[in-house]
């Protein structure tokens, strides 16, 4: 059983004024659940509730690699985007100018931002942006190693050359060795790529210098920090006996070595922070304080501190393994399997509805389609991959603990979000993420967290991939049903064609072969008699001949309604009618019936004749011969049954030749 609440009284509930007065600020952004982005999205939260916004973000997940289908259907979020229904806008571009998609969103957002844009982190011309500022150094690391270990001989891997955050790094670590009067050599200076792909390059112009290796490399990114350590270890250097290396963000990246990395934790919360004052003083029109963000240092076992996995992990630990965390990856969640074992779309929103558990303390969440997600069941190359339809559907709906799947909720596309624009006591933050498979777009869905606390759990993607590719196995299902409803009307409608003669619609002789061996199980089946009426339509060759086959067709015609009166009301295995050649009838019946009744139907047969003779104005008439037989199936067979009607039939037919001989 589902939860039944009611639909018309939650939305009564949920929207009684749109009339909403919180202002509420758009988040662009991607990679929602990297660490980075995150922990901004910490300080935009906390700051956005300071200041009585709403916030709604907008994030792709995008990699490096990903099919440009998938890409591009990834990045389509941002065209659902209502830029004149939001009061201020953050971007963050970092990540999103590496994809062509997502380069063409500065210009968009100058031409249709009715507020204020502030850019995170980045330059773009004509934009206000809020820089890392003191935050973004190496400067803790480079302490560490000087101050604590005596170290004085240290390389600089930072990143690309043209990269602001690559600069930045690299001139934090020239200021320091200049500070301590330590040489700052070309030699020791190397340019990557923020990646895993240049820390066997950068060993190697090492161990080719005439200095040779240097006590330690302080690297500008977890990253680059893990292809070094790679490097080294394949060419048998120790780790931290032979090199030392440090990274920097402190990211889940360095949590995949048996060496754990020794390296800066970034203060990306003040950062978001920041951006959030920087809005709310073009929004309020005065000046908000910036604050200081505070980097701080986190030992681990690639520098000489030898701090093993669980302390310098600790801070990790918590959500890893966390109820929802560990539930998440455990072996015994079949979210997908249960998702796709459903066999109706509701059925399927409520199995999703009881594994959003593992999203932890949330708010609400939304799923919203587009009219035509299911696309087309017979072109499967006919389907949305731009864009979102003009009315959405909001078919799941979720606050605190109501729960509403309602499929045939409809709301405007310029809305973006129902929920965003109702009156709530405390602010609230919306993840929008984009529902598709592959390059098909269907939806998008938001999470929701109230007040100041919200931490979208870094397994999120994995989760929304299992509700996209169940969205789209029940698309397939439902389109599959749509096909084998459209095939079994063909084949029915096939089937019918086959044993119904077109003339009359009455069954023909296949229909006669295939359904009176039915009747006759049927009637011993239930202990029913057989009723067998044979008929021949008098005379056909020669209105044929006198009249044309017109009137021939006219005649047969007439005599296949007057088997219908025969049968009178039924149409069912009980009682059938058949035309068994071009002048030939039949009628079999299984039924208990009386004397009195058949006889009933007999003149039901003759008098629909007599009428229709009487009001044709035909030179002719509609007559047919006939005979009827009548027995207990147990004890007799359908053909001894047709045997002696036939010959009923064969007499009156005598008869009424004898009758037309005599006249003339």
């Amino acid at each position: 059983m589902f939860p039944a609440f009611s639909t018309a009284a939650l939305w009564r509930a949920r929207y009684k004024n749109m009339a909403k007065k919180r202002k509420t600020i758009g988040v662009i952004t991607t990679d929602i659940y990297e660490t980075y982005q995150r922990n901004v999205m910490r300080g935009i939260q906390r700051e956005a509730a300071a200041q009585d916004y709403d916030v709604v973000v907008f994030s792709t997940f995008l990699k490096a690699g990903m099919w440009f289908g998938y890409l591009a259907a990834e990045q389509n979020i941002y065209n659902m985007i209502q830029y004149d229904r939001l009061d201020g806008i953050i971007l963050m571009p970092d990540h999103l100018m590496e994809f062509e998609g997502s380069r063409k969103l500065p210009e968009i957002l100058k031409k249709r931002c009715r507020g204020p844009v502030v850019v995170l982190d980045y330059q773009i011309a004509d934009f206000p942006c809020v820089m890392e500022e003191g935050s973004g150094q190496l400067r803790p690391v480079l302490e560490h190693l000087y101050q604590e270990h005596r170290i004085t001989d240290i390389a600089c891997m930072t990143g690309m050359e043209e990269h602001p955050h690559a600069r930045q790094r690299l001139q934090s670590y020239r200021d320091f060795m200049e500070e301590h009067g330590l040489p700052v050599k070309s030699d020791r200076v190397f340019y990557g790529d923020f990646w895993y792909n240049k820390g066997e390059e950068v060993l190697e112009s090492l161990l080719q210098s005439p200095e040779g290796l240097p006590q330690a490399v302080c690297c500008a990114s977890d990253n680059m920090g893990i292809s070094l350590y790679a490097a080294c270890r394949k060419r048998g250097i120790n780790v931290p006996r032979d090199l030392v290396i440090t990274g920097y963000d402190s990211d889940s990246g360095g949590n995949v070595l048996p060496h754990f990395l020794t390296s800066v934790v970034k203060d990306s919360e003040s950062l978001g922070v920041n951006a959030v004052r920087r809005l709310a003083s073009l929004l309020e029109g005065k000046e908000i304080p910036m604050t200081q963000p505070q980097d701080r240092l986190a030992p681990g076992s690639s520098c000489p501190c030898g701090i093993g996995w669980e302390e310098s992990q600790a801070d990790h630990l918590e959500e890893q393994f966390s109820q929802a965390g560990f539930g998440f990856y455990h072996e015994c969640n079949f979210m997908m399997e249960d998702g796709i074992a459903m066999r109706s779309l509701e059925e399927c929103l409520w199995k999703i509805d009881w594994y959003l558990r593992f999203l932890g303390d949330i708010s609400g969440y939304s799923i919203c389609l587009c009219q035509d997600w299911q696309g087309s069941a017979r072109d499967n190359e006919k389907y949305r991959r731009e864009g979102y339809s003009s009315q959405m559907k909001l078919i799941y709906h979720r606050y605190g603990e109501n729960r509403c799947v309602d499929l045939q909720r409809e709301f405007p596309l310029s809305e973006m979000l129902p929920s965003l624009w109702e009156e709530r006591a405390q602010p609230a933050i919306f993840y929008v993420t984009p529902l598709h498979f592959m390059d098909r777009c269907m939806g998008y869905s938001a999470m929701m967290f109230e007040g100041e606390s919200s931490d979208i759990p870094s397994y999120y993607w994995d989760w929304l991939r299992n509700l996209c590719n169940i969205l789209e196995s029940m698309r397939r299902y439902l389109n599959l049903e749509k096909l084998n409803e459209s095939l079994t009307e063909a084949y029915l409608l096939m089937e019918r064609n086959a044993v119904t003669d077109e003339l009359t619609g009455l069954y023909n002789r296949k229909g006669f072969v295939l359904y009176t061996r039915q009747q006759l199980e049927l009637a011993v089946r239930e202990g029913l008699e057989l009723v067998v009426l044979v008929a021949d339509l008098n005379d056909l060759k020669g209105i044929n001949d006198c009249y044309g086959h017109m009137e021939g067709d006219y005649a047969i015609r007439h005599a296949a309604l007057a088997i219908r009166a025969f049968l009178g009301q039924e149409n069912s295995l009980y009682a059938r009618g058949y035309r068994t050649g071009g002048d030939e009838f039949a009628a079999v019946l299984a039924m208990r019936i009386s004397q009195e009744e058949l006889a009933g139907r007999m003149e039901a047969l003759e008098a629909y004749l007599e009428e229709i003779n009487l009001r044709s104005g035909k030179a002719f008439r509609v007559s047919a011969s006939y005979g009827v037989s009548r027995e207990d199936p147990v004890h007799t067979d359908l053909n001894h049954l047709l045997q002696r009607a036939d010959q009923l039939m064969y007499r009156a037919k005598q008869n009424y030749k004898r009758e037309q001989k005599r006249k003339t």
